[in-house]
């Protein structure tokens, strides 16, 4: 590539950077931050869902296991 054609590159995507949001948490310009945002409300939604269900039966088989009921 020539030193004109990247410098040219160049000043396109500064001016496009300088439009980009930076995010608020730490991070979160990486794929990685990215990733991690969009799951968060999925996380969260499966987990109210599932986790007290999950609970109780893993609590209903340890006082089973500890009583001696299995």
């Amino acid at each position: 590539m020539s030193d004109r054609a990247a410098e040219a590159s160049r000043g396109t995507l500064d001016q496009l950077s300088g439009m980009l949001v930076k995010p608020e948490t730490p991070g979160g310009d990486t794929l990685e931050g990215l990733v991690r945002e969009m799951l968060r409300p999925m996380l969260r939604d499966w987990l109210d869902a599932k986790l007290p269900g999950m609970v109780e039966t893993m609590v209903a088989r340890e006082i089973a296991r500890i009583s001696g009921r299995e």
